[in-house]
C-alpha cells in the first residue's frame, strides 16, 4: 500500500462514465467538481462526446496529454473490471470505484468484487470503493468535491470517514446549518482495498485536520486499525459512532454493505484501548468533534456556569457528576468581585446567576471575572434572549477581548432563535461552539475532559514485559480436547500467575500427605481432561475437615470415574488448600476469528453470572492498560474497599493480568482458557487461581 497523497491531495483527474444528461451520477459528479474550484486538471473519457461542461472529452486514456494522478469510475458495474484494466495498464495508481453492485449485494457481486481485488493487487493500486460516494479535500491549495452529494461541503478541520455514502451527503446536509467544519471526507464503501486504518495514516500527518470522527459498519482489520488510531491520539482525537450494536442492527449491517457482525462486548474494549471515543450517536459525535476543533481543552474537571437564568443553570449543574465533571468552589475574592458587579437578587456562588437582567456589559465583566478564578477550569456560558436592551449578537461581540486572550475552555449555550440577532457569524469568528440546551453542553464539555485525560494516559502507557524466566514453547495441540491439568498448572507457574496450593496425583498415599501438610479443610477434584462438567457431574468436594472425609470422597469419586473415563485411564486427582474466603475475581480469554486473542477481566461470583459485570480488550496488554479495564467494573468500589473487604492492590492485579493477557496472545493454540475464581482474601499479597481450565483450538 503506497501513499493516499494522490488520492486525497490530487494534481489531476480521470472521470470515467460521464455523460451530458442533466441528473445522471457522473454528471452530478462533474458539476460538484466544478462548483468547488478544484485547482488541479480534469479529464473525461466519453467517446462519444467533444466536451461535457466546456472540459475536452477523451476517446480513451491512451489519448491523455499526461498519466492523471486519479481514476474516477463511474460505470454500471458490468464495466467495472474492464475500466479498471485500463486504467492499470495506462499507469494510473490510484482509483476511486463509485460503482454499486459489488459484495454487498451477493452472489455475482460478491465474485466481481474479488476479481476488482485481484486486478487492483496486480496493478499495485490504491482503490477507495466500491459502492462509495466519494471524497473530498477542502484544503485551499486542493479544494476536490468528489462526490455527488448536492451540498458543498463547509471548509473546516473535521475529517470524515463514513461507510455509508448516504450518511455522509445527510450530514453535510445538517452541516450547512451548525457551525461544522470539514476539511476530508471519505466514504469507504465496501472496504475492498483502502479500509479505514489507511486513510489515518494519512489524516494523522494532515495540518489541515484536528479532528477526526468515523462512521463503522465493520472493523476488518483489527490490528491495523489500532496502532493508526493509538499513534494519532496523543496529537488529535478519534471519534466514532459504531453500528450494529443488537442483533437486528448487525443484520442490517451485513446487507447494507456486506460487513461481517463484530461482537458488541469485544468492540467496545478494543475500541477503548485504540484511544477511541465513542459515541452513541451521530449529533453526539460532531457536537463533539464541533467542540473539539474550536476549543482548547480542559486542564481539569472544575467547571464554572455563567448564566441569566436559574432553570438552565441548574440543568447544568445536574449534568456535571454524570458527565465526570464537578462544580467549580469560586474564590472568595471572585465571589466578592461579582458581588460588587451584580445586582443583590442575583446569585454570586456557583452557578452564577446573573439574573434577567443581565446586559452584554454585565456579561463581559462577570465572566472576566470568573475565567480569572484558578479555581475555574472551564466555563459553560449560557444566554437565554435577554429581555432587556440587548441582544446575544451584542454580548459575543462585547466578549471578544475576554475570549481571544482566553487559553481556558469556553462552551457556549445559545437559548434563542438563530435570527439575525443571534451572532452566529461572531460566535464562529470567535472559534466558540453553539449548544441549544445545557445538557448537551455540559455532556460535550464531560467528554472534552475525558479526551485530555485519554492523552495522558497514551503519554503514561509502558510496553509490555515478558516475565524473565520466560521459556514457553507451544504446546503439543489436541484439537478441541481440554489441556490437560499437568501442562496448564505448569503454563500458569511460568507466566507467574499463582494457583492455590496443590498436589495432582493418582495415588491416595500423595493425598493423604498433602491433607497433613495443609493443616486446614481442602477441596478434591477430579482433574482427567475427559471429564469437562466436573462439579455438575459431582467430581467436586468442598470442606473436606477430616481425613476420614478426604478419603471417603476420594474412594467415591474413583468409583464413579470408571463409569465415565475411557478404558485403562486412571483417575487423576486435585486436592487443593480450600482458602479463606474473599473477594472473587475472574479472568478469561478466547481467540475470536477476527480479533484474535480476547481477554475478560471481571469480579467472580454473581456479578460475571447475573450482572455481567466484565471489561474486555485485545490481548496482550500492559499493567497500565489492565488497570483501566479494572477502573470500567462497576464492581470497582468493592475492589477498593468496602467494609471488612480490604482495598485491593491495583499495581499487583495489574501486573497479573499483564501475564495472563501474554499467555493468551503467545499461545494461539489455546481456543479459550478461564481462571474462575481467583480469591484475593484478606492478608493475602496477590490473587490466586482456585478454578482453572483451557481447552485447545480446533
Amino acid at each position: 500500500m503506497h501513499s493516499l497523497e494522490k488520492i486525497l491531495r490530487p494534481k489531476s483527474i480521470v472521470l470515467i462514465g460521464v455523460s451530458r444528461k442533466e441528473g445522471s451520477l457522473g454528471k452530478k459528479f462533474l458539476d460538484a467538481i466544478l462548483r468547488m474550484n478544484y485547482r488541479g486538471e480534469i479529464y473525461i473519457i466519453n467517446p462519444k462526446a467533444d466536451q461535457i461542461n466546456g472540459i475536452q472529452c477523451f476517446a480513451s486514456l491512451a489519448a491523455l496529454p499526461q498519466t492523471p494522478d486519479l481514476g474516477v469510475i463511474l460505470l454500471p458495474s458490468q464495466f467495472v473490471l474492464d475500466s479498471l484494466k485500463e486504467l492499470g495498464g495506462a499507469g494510473v495508481k490510484d482509483v476511486i470505484v463509485v460503482s454499486a453492485g459489488f459484495k454487498e449485494v451477493g452472489g455475482e457481486g460478491l465474485e466481481r468484487e474479488k476479481q476488482l481485488v485481484a486486478l487492483a493487487q496486480k496493478y499495485d493500486m490504491n482503490l477507495v470503493g466500491p459502492n462509495c460516494m466519494g471524497i473530498f479535500n477542502t484544503d485551499p491549495e486542493v479544494m476536490f468535491n468528489g462526490t455527488f452529494s448536492p451540498t458543498l461541503p463547509r471548509t473546516g478541520h473535521v475529517a470524515y470517514i463514513s461507510q455509508s455514502g448516504a450518511l455522509g451527503v445527510a450530514i453535510l446536509e445538517l452541516a450547512a446549518q451548525t457551525d461544522l467544519g470539514f476539511s476530508v471526507f471519505v466514504s469507504t464503501g465496501n472496504k475492498a482495498v483502502i479500509s479505514e486504518h489507511d486513510i489515518l495514516q494519512f489524516l494523522k500527518n494532515d495540518t489541515n485536520t484536528n479532528v477526526i470522527t468515523l462512521y463503522l459498519e465493520s472493523i476488518d482489520n483489527p490490528q491495523p486499525f489500532m496502532e493508526a488510531c493509538q499513534s494519532i491520539v496523543t496529537r488529535k482525537p478519534v471519534l466514532a459512532v459504531k453500528a450494529g450494536k443488537t442483533d437486528s442492527g448487525q443484520r442490517a449491517a451485513s446487507s447494507h454493505t456486506g460487513a461481517l457482525a463484530n461482537p458488541e462486548h469485544i468492540v467496545n474494549g478494543f475500541l477503548k484501548q485504540a484511544g477511541v471515543i465513542r459515541c452513541d450517536t451521530l449529533e453526539e459525535m460532531f457536537d463533539l468533534a464541533r467542540a473539539l476543533s474550536l476549543q482548547h481543552l480542559p486542564k481539569g474537571p472544575r467547571v464554572a456556569i455563567v448564566t441569566n437564568a436559574g432553570g438552565p443553570g441548574i440543568l447544568a449543574s445536574d449534568a456535571l457528576e454524570s458527565c465526570g465533571l464537578q462544580l467549580a468552589e469560586l474564590q472568595p475574592s471572585t465571589i466578592k468581585k461579582l458581588k460588587e458587579i451584580l445586582p443583590p437578587e442575583a446569585a454570586c456562588a456557583n452557578p452564577v446567576d446573573m439574573i434577567a437582567s443581565a446586559d452584554h456589559d454585565t456579561y463581559h465583566d462577570v465572566l472576566e471575572v470568573v475565567l480569572k478564578d484558578p479555581q475555574v477550569d472551564s466555563v459553560v456560558l449560557i444566554i437565554v434572549k435577554p429581555p432587556v436592551d440587548t441582544t446575544p449578537a451584542k454580548i459575543v461581540e462585547r466578549l471578544e477581548g475576554v475570549v481571544s486572550n482566553c487559553a481556558k475552555t469556553i462552551i457556549p449555550v445559545l437559548m434563542a432563535q438563530r435570527d439575525e440577532t443571534a451572532g452566529l457569524e461572531l460566535f464562529s469568528r470567535l472559534h466558540m461552539p453553539i449548544f441549544s440546551y445545557p445538557e448537551t453542553a455540559v455532556k460535550v464539555l464531560g467528554k472534552m475532559w475525558d479526551y485530555q485525560q485519554l492523552q495522558q494516559r497514551f503519554f503514561k502507557s509502558e510496553a509490555t514485559t515478558r516475565p524473565a524466566t520466560l521459556h514457553t514453547e507451544q504446546l503439543q495441540k489436541k484439537s478441541g480436547q481440554q489441556l490437560p491439568v499437568k501442562d496448564l498448572l505448569q503454563l500458569l507457574a511460568e507466566y507467574k500467575i499463582p494457583v492455590a496450593d496443590y498436589r495432582l496425583s493418582e495415588n491416595w498415599n500423595d493425598l493423604e500427605a498433602f491433607f497433613k501438610m495443609a493443616k486446614g479443610p481442602v477441596v478434591l477434584k477430579i482433574a482427567n481432561e475427559q471429564i469437562i462438567h466436573k462439579t455438575e457431574e459431582g467430581f467436586v468436594r468442598l470442606a473436606l475437615t477430616s481425613l476420614q472425609d478426604l478419603k471417603t470422597a476420594f474412594e467415591q469419586m474413583s468409583q464413579k470415574a470408571q463409569d465415565v473415563l475411557p478404558p485403562h485411564v486412571h483417575p487423576l486427582f486435585l486436592v487443593q488448600k480450600q482458602l479463606n474466603r474473599g473477594l472473587e475475581l475472574v479472568l478469561g480469554g478466547k481467540h475470536d476469528p477476527l480479533f484474535g486473542p480476547v481477554l475478560m477481566v471481571g469480579l467472580g461470583g454473581i456479578f460475571v453470572e447475573v450482572l455481567k459485570d466484565v471489561a474486555f480488550r485485545i490481548a496482550p496488554v500492559n499493567v497500565y492498560e489492565a488497570q483501566e479495564m479494572l477502573n470500567e467494573l462497576r464492581g470497582q468500589k468493592l475492589m477498593k474497599g468496602f467494609r471488612n473487604i480490604p482495598p485491593l492492590d491495583f499495581f499487583k492485579f495489574g501486573k497479573l493480568i499483564h501475564y495472563f493477557s501474554l499467555l493468551l496472545a503467545e499461545h494461539p493454540e489455546i481456543a479459550e482458557i478461564d481462571l474462575n475464581p481467583l480469591i484475593w482474601g484478606t492478608g493475602m499479597e496477590a490473587p490466586v487461581a482456585v478454578d482453572f481450565r483451557a481447552t485447545f483450538a480446533e
